[in-house]
C-alpha cells in the first residue's frame, strides 16, 4: 500500500496524532480558533500587525503597533513567530491573557481575551491610492477559486493603474488553484514542474484566460507564504510578469499525500517535489523576493512624538506601481 511508498522513494513521510491532523485540515478551511489578529516581529518584539474586524482581538481593544511582552505571564522576546501563534491560538471558550502596550504609550496593560472560532475570507480586495487594486488571498482552498474570479472580474471593472497580490502568511493550499490563479498573469507556458523520485515528471500548463496579463502587479510574501503561493510567487517572478517584494518565502515546495487512518490519525506522505517555470527547487530554497525587505513593519514617528506602525510591503507596493 501507500505506506511502503517512501521507503521506495527515498523521501519524507511524516506521521501526524489525531489533534494535529485536525490542525493540518484546519489550515485548509481558513476556520481556526483564537482571537483573531494577525501578529509580526519587529525589532525583537512581538506586535499586533492588525486585528481582523469583527475578531474577540479587535473587540478587547488590540490595536495595530500595540507590542506583546507576555503571553500568559510567559515573556515574548526573541519567541519565534510560530511558537507565538500557537501559544496565542487555542480552544474556542478558552481565554488567553496577554500583556501589552498600546502604540508608543509606556504603561502595560493586562488584556484578557477570550478565542472564538476564526473565519478568515479567503479572498478580499480593495481600490487604494493612485487607482491601485489591492488583491489579499490568504489561503488556497475551496472557496479560494469563486472568491478569486468574481474579485477579477470586479477588478477590471476598474481599469486599475496596478495590481497587488498580498500572499504574505498564506501558508498554501490546492495545486490546481495555484495554477488557475497565477495562470492570469501567464499566456501559455510552464506554471509548474512535479518530479517524481523516479525521474518522472508532470508538467502543469497555463490554463483559462489569462485576465491580468496587461496589469502591472507587485507580489507581497514573506516567511509564512508556503506551498501553492510559493507555486504562483515562483512562476509569476520567472515569467517576469510580477515583482515580488517582501521576505524570503517559506520554502515548502513538496507533494503530499494526507491519508486519515481509522483512529483519526493521518498519515503525509512526500511524493514529489515541486520546481518553478525556470527549473528552481521551491522545497527548502523558498523564492527570494526582488524587493527583500527585513521587515513588514515600518515605524514612523509624528511631530507629535506619537510612533505608528506602517505596513512596509504595501507602501513599497504602491510606490512601485504608482511609479509605473
Amino acid at each position: 500500500g501507500s505506506l511502503t511508498r517512501p521507503a521506495r522513494t527515498g523521501l519524507s513521510s511524516m506521521y501526524f496524532p489525531p489533534k494535529q491532523a485536525e490542525e493540518f485540515a484546519e489550515e485548509l478551511s481558513g476556520e481556526f480558533e483564537g482571537i483573531g489578529a494577525e501578529i509580526g516581529i519587529k525589532e525583537d518584539q512581538l506586535v499586533i500587525i492588525a486585528p481582523l474586524a469583527g475578531s474577540p482581538a479587535e473587540k478587547s481593544g488590540l490595536k495595530p503597533g500595540d507590542k506583546i511582552y507576555l503571553i500568559d505571564g510567559e515573556e515574548t522576546y526573541g519567541l519565534a513567530l510560530d511558537k507565538a501563534v500557537l501559544k496565542i491560538r487555542g480552544p474556542k471558550g478558552t481565554a488567553v491573557k496577554l500583556t501589552i502596550s498600546h502604540n508608543g504609550l509606556q504603561a502595560v496593560q493586562e488584556i484578557t481575551i477570550v478565542r472564538d472560532t476564526i473565519v478568515v475570507p479567503t479572498v478580499t480586495w480593495e481600490m487604494k491610492e493612485n487607482n491601485i487594486a489591492y488583491l489579499r488571498v490568504s489561503y488556497f482552498n475551496d472557496d479560494t477559486w469563486d472568491q478569486f474570479d468574481k474579485a477579477v472580474k470586479e477588478i477590471k471593472l476598474k481599469s486599475p493603474k496596478g495590481l497587488i497580490l498580498d500572499m504574505r502568511s498564506n501558508p498554501g493550499g490546492y495545486l490546481d488553484t495555484a495554477i488557475a490563479v497565477a495562470s492570469e498573469w501567464v499566456k501559455s507556458g510552464n506554471i509548474v514542474t512535479e518530479k517524481f523520485s523516479a525521474g518522472r515528471e508532470n508538467n502543469h500548463t497555463s490554463i483559462g484566460t489569462h485576465r491580468l496579463v496587461d496589469v502591472p502587479t507587485a507580489v507581497l510574501v514573506d516567511g509564512g507564504s508556503a506551498s501553492a503561493s510559493e507555486i504562483v510567487a515562483g512562476a509569476l517572478q520567472d515569467y517576469g510578469v510580477a515583482k515580488i517584494i517582501g521576505m524570503k518565502t517559506y520554502g515548502k515546495g513538496s507533494v503530499q499525500d494526507f491519508e486519515v487512518l481509522p483512529d483519526g490519525s493521518a498519515i503525509k506522505l512526500t511524493v514529489a517535489r515541486w520546481y518553478t517555470p525556470k527549473d528552481r527547487q521551491i522545497d527548502k530554497e523558498g523564492i527570494m523576493p526582488d524587493v527583500v525587505l527585513d521587515s513588514m513593519v515600518e515605524s514612523v514617528t509624528s511631530t507629535a512624538g506619537v510612533v505608528e506602525y506602517k505596513d512596509a510591503g504595501l507602501k513599497r507596493a504602491i510606490e512601485m506601481l504608482s511609479n509605473y
